[in-house]
C-alpha cells in the first residue's frame, strides 16, 4: 500500500493518490486513511471521480481503540470529571474525527473539480459517515457505529433534507456496528444468514460481505432483507452522485459546461426524479396489496378457527344450533369475513385507482420533458450559428 500504487478490485484498477498512514502506538491519534480513484479503459486516472477509505479499528493499536472508547462511545471524556460525558463536548471529536475531517479536505483542496465519495468499516465506516455528512458527500460504507451525536447542526439538516446519500450497510446480528443507533438515516440491516449470536465474530468482519466482479454487494434473498423503499433512495442518491461526477468531467474539460451539457443534466435529475416517485409508488401499492390481500387471508381464517372453537365446545348441539347460537352474540360469517373483505376489496380498487393515475401522471411529466429538452435542443443549435 503505495502512493501511486494499482490495485485490483473485481475487474476495476484503481490508482492510490495520498495515504494517510500513521505509525500503530505513536504520538499521533492512529488514523489510517487513502484516496483512490479508478482507472478507465483507455488506462487514465479519472481523477473526477475519488473514493477515500477509512481504515477500522485495529485491536493491537492503543490509539484506535482509544478512538472507539471516546469518540464513538463518548467514555473517557478527558474535558469533565470523573472521565465520563453523557453530551458531546470538542475533546469526544479530537483526534481521529478531526484528522479524517482534515484528511478530506486536503483531498478536495487538491482536486477541487472531483466527485468525492467516502468509504469504510467499523470504525473507518463511522469516520466515513461524520466525513460525508459534515462535507455533503455521498457515502457507501459497512458496519459502522452511527456519528449522529458529533454531527453539527448544519450536517444533520443537511441529512433531513437528503435523506439516501448516506449508506451504512449493517449486519443485524452485529452487535457492534449496530452501537449508537440510526440518528443518521443511513442504516441498512441485513441478514446475512448467521444466526443472532451477538458475540460470533463474523458479525462484524469486513470479510463476510460478498461482492460479483464489477463490484455490486451480494445480498441475500429472504424475507428480511426485502426493503424496497431503502434501495430506491440510495439508488437514487448514487445516480445522482453519478450526475456530479458527469458534472465534474464537463467542467474539468471545458472550464465550463456547455448549454447541451446542461440540458443534459436537467434533463437527467428530471427523470431520475420522476423514476424514483414511480418506483417509490409502486413499492407502496405493492406494501397495500399485500396488507389488504393478508387482512382477507386472516379474516378467513379467523372465521374457521371460531367455528372450530364452537364445535369443540358444544359437541351436543348440531351444526345448524351451533351457528344459531354464534349468530346470537353476533359472530357471523358474514359479520367476520364477508363485510371485512369487501371493505378491503374496494381499498385495492381506490389503491390501484390511485396507482393508475399516477402513473399516468409520469407519464405525462417525462412527455413533457421530451418536450423542453427537444425545444431547449433545438434553441442550443440556433444559438451556436
Amino acid at each position: 500500500m503505495e502512493e501511486g500504487a494499482v490495485r485490483e478490485i473485481g475487474e476495476k484498477e484503481y490508482k492510490i493518490l495520498k495515504i494517510l498512514k500513521i505509525q500503530e502506538n505513536s504520538s499521533t491519534d492512529g488514523l489510517q486513511a487513502m484516496a483512490v480513484a479508478p482507472i478507465n479503459k483507455q488506462g487514465t486516472v479519472d481523477t473526477s471521480n475519488i473514493i477515500i477509505a477509512y481504515a477500522g479499528t485495529n485491536s493491537s493499536d492503543f490509539n484506535d481503540l482509544e478512538t472507539d472508547l471516546r469518540t464513538v462511545g463518548g467514555f473517557f471524556d478527558k474535558t469533565v470529571s470523573p472521565g465520563f460525558s453523557v453530551d458531546c463536548s470538542p475533546q469526544c471529536i479530537a483526534g481521529q474525527a478531526e484528522s479524517a475531517l482534515a484528511f478530506a479536505t486536503e483531498i478536495q483542496g487538491t482536486y477541487d473539480n472531483a466527485t468525492i465519495t467516502t468509504t469504510g468499516h467499523s470504525l473507518g465506516e463511522y469516520l466515513a459517515l461524520l466525513v460525508a455528512a459534515e462535507n455533503k458527500l455521498r457515502n457507501v460504507g459497512f458496519n459502522g457505529p452511527d456519528p449522529y451525536d458529533i454531527l453539527s447542526v448544519e450536517a444533520k439538516d443537511w441529512l433531513k433534507r437528503n435523506p439516501g446519500m448516506l449508506t451504512n450497510y449493517r449486519n443485524r446480528g452485529d452487535a457492534i456496528g449496530n452501537l449508537m443507533g440510526n440518528g443518521t438515516g443511513a442504516e441498512i440491516k441485513i441478514s446475512l444468514s448467521l444466526g443472532l449470536n451477538p458475540f460470533q465474530g463474523a458479525f462484524h468482519s469486513l470479510a463476510t460481505w460478498k461482492f460479483d466482479a464489477n463490484g455490486k454487494l451480494l445480498i441475500p434473498q429472504n424475507d428480511y432483507n426485502q426493503q424496497a423503499e431503502l434501495y430506491i433512495l440510495t439508488t437514487f442518491a448514487a445516480s445522482m452522485s453519478a450526475l456530479e461526477t458527469i458534472k465534474a468531467k464537463f467542467k474539468a474539460s471545458g472550464g465550463g459546461i456547455s448549454g447541451n451539457e446542461q440540458i443534459y443534466l436537467d434533463d437527467s435529475q428530471a427523470r431520475m426524479v420522476v423514476n424514483t416517485a414511480s418506483q417509490a409508488m409502486n413499492v407502496v401499492l405493492t406494501t397495500v396489496l399485500k396488507i389488504y390481500n393478508d387482512g382477507m387471508t386472516e379474516a378467513e381464517e379467523l372465521w374457521q378457527m371460531c367455528l372450530s372453537l364452537a364445535r369443540g365446545s358444544s359437541s351436543d348441539l348440531s351444526d345448524g344450533e351451533m351457528r344459531k347460537a354464534l349468530d346470537s352474540v353476533s359472530c357471523t360469517q358474514n359479520r367476520t369475513v364477508r363485510e371485512p373483505t369487501e371493505k378491503y376489496q374496494q381499498k385495492i380498487m381506490k389503491a390501484r385507482k390511485l396507482a393508475d393515475k399516477f402513473e399516468k401522471l409520469a407519464k405525462e411529466i417525462s412527455n413533457k420533458i421530451d418536450e423542453l429538452v427537444q425545444r431547449d435542443r433545438e434553441l442550443a443549435r440556433q444559438l451556436s450559428f
